[in-house]
């Protein structure tokens, strides 16, 4: 080591006394010195110190969080979804149940949406961040989340029938239906109630029976958007503002709807015509849907 140091000073002395100081070639030597004597490059140092024994006492005190767990693999069944929320495998859709699985979709402190947000997706989508904003505010005019931090959601009844064969339609006329019945949704806060009472009967399909979110994409076009399952969709929108917005643009491009969300204009309903028709379907007129649309651009 005595060495080294002879080395390293004999090539430093000399250009510590006169102009131009330190260069890249003065550089390079001494890395060539170091790399002679062993001195690893850009890694960590040779003999880190030991931890002090409070240092080792504060980490086994606070061991790291556990990982969440995984959303189910397959389609979700009473089984899987009570594994999901930490109970027993065994069991029914009970109180216990419920509780957890409402407890675990809740998250009162989910960041909002900022405008810059909303301009990154407007300039990656290159449509008008009003536009974007405008299909927000018609389709969740009370907001991404509920009084109890919990997505907005509609169920859709004659969703759910369908997605269960209709085998609940005679039994449960509330939760399974044929045909649409706009005059049968119910109270804004009666939405989870709905849901629940369809996990009991079939998780998979109560998940899939709901419009989601700030932009109330329906759970059957969940695996279309890149997500596992509705489940998993709405797992995903608990976390934050941030992700409904992610999830409208995975269901427009999904949809292929990019240019007519482009051709949008505030104040002008035609315009809107293309893209409200496949966004909320071909009964857009009847609920004036363009209208709203445009308007709430404006």
């Amino acid at each position: 080591m005595s060495q080294f140091r002879k080395e390293l000073t004999d090539l430093l002395r000399p250009h510590l006394k006169k102009p131009p100081g330190m260069t890249q070639a003065i550089v390079d030597d001494i890395d060539d010195v170091l790399d002679r004597a062993g001195v690893p490059r850009d890694g960590p140092p040779l003999n880190p110190p030991a931890p002090t024994p409070a240092q080792v006492a504060a980490a086994a005190a606070s061991p790291p969080p556990p990982a969440p767990p995984a959303v189910p693999a397959g389609r979700l069944d009473i089984r899987r979804l009570r594994t999901f929320l930490g109970l027993p495998a065994a069991g029914t859709f009970d109180a216990a149940t419920k509780d957890a699985l409402l407890k675990r979709l809740a998250n009162t402190k989910a960041a909002a949406l900022t405008q810059a947000d909303f301009a990154r997706v407007a300039a990656d989508l290159n449509v008008p961040v009003k536009i974007i904003q405008a299909v927000r505010k018609v389709e969740a005019p009370r907001g991404a989340f509920d009084d109890l931090g919990r997505p907005t959601i509609l169920y859709e009844k004659h969703i759910f029938g369908k997605q269960t064969g209709y085998a609940f339609n005679r039994t449960h006329p509330l939760l399974s239906s044929k045909s649409w019945q706009p005059t049968t949704y119910g109270k804004f806060s009666a939405q989870y109630e709905k849901l629940t009472q369809a996990c009991e009967l079939d998780p998979a399909a109560a998940f899939e029976a709901c419009s989601w979110g700030a932009f109330q994409i329906l759970g059957t076009n969940a695996t279309g958007c890149g997500y596992a399952s509705a489940f998993d969709m709405a797992i995903a929108l608990t976390e934050s503002e941030a992700a409904h917005l992610d999830c409208f643009v995975r269901y427009v491009r999904m949809r292929g709807l990019v240019d007519e969300l482009a051709k949008c204009k505030p104040g002008d309903p035609a315009s809107c015509v293309a893209f409200v028709k496949a966004y909320n379907g071909p009964g857009y007129a009847a609920n004036a849907y363009h209208v709203k649309l445009a308007n709430a651009a404006l």
